[in-house]
């Protein structure tokens, strides 16, 4: 049966209801409801009511023919809901959402329709991946013939708003974690290779971050740093803040080295986080990390702490079964790789270009950074 503007009250009005006067105040209100906000890093689905308020015996509704107005380049409309609604009575129902426009009709000649539920329902799709608005409106809802003598309709067409944010969630998290987590300096001069990496699940967009250091003496430089697992944009110290961006290709590792400039008898906290640079990113937490350091007097004793493993080039490096050593350029490009299947593996470092590498030995239960030196 084709939609259109009073198509279905022919029908129903040789049923020769009665005319009865309309009480004062006896209006029906009909409004347009969007019910809750759109995440679009999870379910994306929105879902419209039209409401009606109740409807009684007496009011005598049989049926309605409707039209709602929305932008079809940010949401997608392909299920007519009855359940729950008032539509759920009439037998007979249609459904079309044709260029950005959903046209909706139902009826029955059998009964009166009543209750106090929506008048008919929608389900759609948001179809952009980043936080927006849409907007929709109510255009007309028109009631059979009956209904409208005994009712005032007033429908409300003012544009109602469709939300679409990123739902905060705990698992959308950016983890920060540095290691060591203290650092007590006990001669000139002393240099840190101080390993920051970056977790997340993958799952979510990350287009760009940012990592942040804050806390730096003046006492303590940054000579240098690199990054694995994703592309180095840049890096800059302005006073005691370091801010570093860069492109994941996975989670990433950021190693700096530190160095100590002056002996002075004097603590520092080092803070890093890291943050999403992009819009559109699925993560809406992040967690800090911390770095002490301790720059002691002469003579005071050291406190040992694991430091990233180095290894000398002319060296031997052997792997045990089930381990995997990763060697990159301070670009963070894959320049070597081995890996222990089933026996021990020893390989011999030689051959590369004398300079600094960094890398990831991937042991059962941790990740150890690693610093190859070739002299």
């Amino acid at each position: 049966m084709p939609i259109g503007r009073r198509v279905i009250w022919c029908s129903i009005a040789v049923l020769g209801m009665a005319v009865v006067a309309k009480a004062a105040g006896d209006t029906a209100r009909i409004s347009l409801r969007v019910l809750d906000t759109v995440d679009v890093c999870g379910r994306r689905e929105c879902v419209l009511t039209v409401e009606a308020g109740t409807v009684r015996p007496q009011d005598s509704l049989m049926g309605f023919n409707l039209a709602i107005r929305f932008n079809p380049e940010k949401l997608v409309f392909h299920t007519m809901l009855t359940s729950g609604t008032l539509a759920e009575a009439m037998d007979q129902r249609g459904f079309g959402a044709p260029y950005g426009e959903i046209r909706a009709y139902a009826f029955t000649l059998a009964r009166i329709v009543t209750g106090a539920k929506p008048l008919v329902a929608f389900l759609g799709d948001y179809r952009r991946e980043c936080p927006d608005t849409a907007v929709l409106q109510l255009l007309y809802v028109e009631f059979n013939e009956e209904f409208e003598r005994r009712k005032t309709v007033a429908v409300d067409t003012s544009p109602v708003t469709v939300v679409a944010s990123v739902a905060d969630i705990p698992d959308r998290t950016l983890q920060t974690r540095a290691s060591p987590r203290e650092w007590r300096i006990t001669e000139f001069d002393t240099t840190l290779a101080w390993s920051v990496s970056v977790d997340y699940d993958t799952a979510f967009r990350l287009s760009a971050a940012m990592t942040s250091v804050v806390g730096l003496p003046q006492w303590l430089s940054v000579d240098s740093l690199a990054v694995v697992g994703a592309t180095l944009g840049s890096w800059e110290r302005v006073n005691n803040t370091l801010t570093i961006t860069w492109e994941p290709q996975a989670g990433a590792q950021i190693v700096l080295w530190l160095r100590a400039r002056e002996r002075k008898k004097d603590t520092a906290t080092l803070r890093v986080v890291t943050q999403p640079l992009d819009s559109c990113t699925c993560l809406t937490r992040w967690s800090w990390d911390s770095l002490l350091v301790l720059n002691t007097p002469m003579g005071s004793s050291g406190i040992s702490q694991r430091q990233p493993y180095v290894v000398f080039l002319s060296s031997q490096l052997c792997v045990e079964p089930g381990e995997r050593v990763e060697l990159y350029d301070l670009v963070g490009r894959l320049l070597w790789r081995v890996v222990g299947e089933n026996t021990r593996r020893c390989v011999c470092l030689r051959g590369f270009p004398a300079g600094t590498y960094i890398g990831r030995w991937h042991r059962i239960g941790e990740h150890i950074p690693v610093v190859f030196v070739v002299q």
